[in-house]
């Protein structure tokens, strides 16, 4: 009876035995590659989901690596021939900076384990200028939308040394570590560039060609109909007195998810970024702020002082988009040219920007205009001229890169002149027609069609016989404005008003 029960609990003992072995085996087939069984189950090396084989590290800078591995896991990171030690935290949390060369390529990244037998390992990694480039629609419009799309597509083969990555659009109430959905940096291909931002890479594609040497990085974020506020932090917000009213409204707003609330682009799809490196950024957006210029000014100003702090880069180029020509029906039709205002006042208060006129690149009828290569190229005009100082290549280096800007007006017995820069060789007529679109008013403040007259290279003066005193000048006040005023270089001037008259648009807050 005893040697029965002995053989019989020897069976059941064997049977454990084997279905445990089973079960850990199973429990090995379906952890990830990497991972090993040393004693418990150790964390795999996980790092932000934007880091993938073919991604460009920005060169020249410290590049920092982290994610996150086994709590005090000791690690190296290699890259470049050189190794880097560290200790994960006792949260699993990981950060180490390596120092990126000059632009080349391609290189491995390897974060390993003390042991080496739990590793990541990033192949085709190349080391170039990294440009983040984010805004609504017009930005986020494809390559497959613009136009000539399919010859555009077809010939994306040949700009080999661009690298595509797309942040997913993502709402956040709060601030988040990494984007929403693990994305693969793409070669420029023509399966990759279909749906990417035709501005994004239009722009890219130019830079490319002056600078064949250097991979370039392009980072699309963009969402369509997004708002300015969406895309500055909360804390930057908070910041400028005058938006207080805009904060208030969306306080008293009970949808934590709406995407255009306060800071929920910038939660979902800025902060996991601002610790990577990037060379600048290109901006389109203000479509979904029009009706509300006068506040649009200290929104973009919040916007670009946010963004140089979170990427840690005083400095920062940071080059937007002039919104182009339409007719907003909800709105009077000032209320783009005080958006325009906005930007240009912007532009000549900030150091570091730059801004691509539209006003021939567009339609009245046409919210989000297909020519997106005109976009691109005068961007990347901008920066190859003033980021990179390039001259070679260029056919006329001492071409402005930007239209005129109106900078100094002058009064004359019953005439103003205006005086602008970013002239080049002298302003010029838009094809054969007379300057025109200029205003004037008097002390009445009533403005009234002027006759305009180029005056040496850089002043037009205007007069009218309404307006015996001209105190003030407003140039395009108008939605669908036709422009006729250019610089040699063919671009055309910037709307602009010398008044400080009040604004339509002054204490719309939402």
């Amino acid at each position: 009876m005893t040697h029965r029960l002995g053989h019989r609990m020897g069976q059941f003992n064997l049977k454990i035995l084997a279905a445990t072995w089973v079960g850990l085996l199973g429990v090995m087939l379906l952890l990830p590659l990497g991972t090993v069984l040393v004693g418990t189950v150790l964390a795999d090396i996980t790092l932000p989901k934007f880091f993938s084989d073919h991604m460009v590290l920005q060169q020249k800078s410290l590049f920092p690596v982290w994610g996150t591995a086994e709590p005090n896991q000791a690690l190296v990171i290699r890259f470049n021939g050189s190794e880097i030690k560290t200790v994960a935290a006792a949260d699993g949390k990981f950060s180490v900076s390596i120092t990126t060369p000059a632009a080349g390529g391609p290189y491995h990244l390897e974060i390993a384990d003390q042991n080496e037998t739990n590793k990541v390992v990033l192949t085709d990694v190349m080391v170039g200028d990294v440009w983040l480039c984010a805004g609504q629609t017009n930005m986020g419009l494809p390559v497959s939308a613009a136009l000539n799309a399919e010859t555009e597509i077809s010939q994306s083969k040949k700009y080999t040394n661009l690298r595509l990555f797309s942040v997913e659009a993502t709402s956040s109430p709060q601030p988040t570590d990494d984007v929403a959905t693990r994305t693969s940096w793409a070669n420029c291909s023509a399966e990759s560039v279909k749906d990417f931002s035709a501005v994004a890479y239009f722009f890219g594609r130019e830079l490319g060609k002056a600078l064949d040497q250097t991979p370039i990085g392009l980072i699309s974020a963009s969402v369509d109909g997004s708002t300015c506020e969406a895309w500055c932090s909360e804390k930057s917000l908070l910041a400028v007195p005058s938006l207080e009213p805009l904060l208030l409204h969306w306080k008293e707003n009970d949808d934590p998810e709406a995407s255009n609330r306060p800071g929920s682009l910038f939660n979902g799809m800025i902060a996991p970024l601002s610790s990577y490196p990037v060379r600048g950024v290109i901006w389109y957006q203000g479509e979904n702020n029009v009706g509300r210029g006068k506040q649009y000014g200290d929104l973009l100003k919040c916007l670009i002082g946010d963004w140089r702090q979170q990427f840690t880069a005083p400095e920062l180029p940071f080059y937007f988009v002039q919104i182009p020509p339409f007719r907003y029906s909800n709105y009077s039709s000032d209320a783009l040219p005080e958006l325009w205002d906005a930007q240009l006042r912007t532009l000549k208060s900030i150091a570091s920007t730059a801004m691509v006129p539209t006003m021939d690149a567009g339609a009245a009828e046409q919210r989000y205009p297909k020519n997106k290569q005109i976009i691109g190229r005068r961007l990347a005009r901008i920066a190859l001229v003033k980021t990179y100082q390039l001259t070679a290549g260029i056919a006329d280096p001492a071409a402005p890169v930007t239209g005129p800007v109106y900078e100094a007006i002058a009064y004359r017995a019953g005439k103003i002149r205006v005086t602008f820069r970013e002239t080049g060789a002298g302003l010029k007529p838009i094809g054969d027609e007379p300057i025109d679109n200029f205003i004037i008013c008097g002390p009445d403040e009533v403005f009234h069609p002027a006759t305009a007259k180029i005056v040496g290279r850089a002043s037009v003066e205007l007069s009218s016989d309404l307006v015996a005193d001209p105190k003030a000048v407003r140039y395009c006040w108008d939605d669908s404005a036709k422009p006729s005023l250019a610089n040699s270089a063919g671009l055309p001037a910037f709307p602009f008003r010398t008044d400080t008259h009040e604004l339509k648009s002054e204490g719309t807050a939402f």
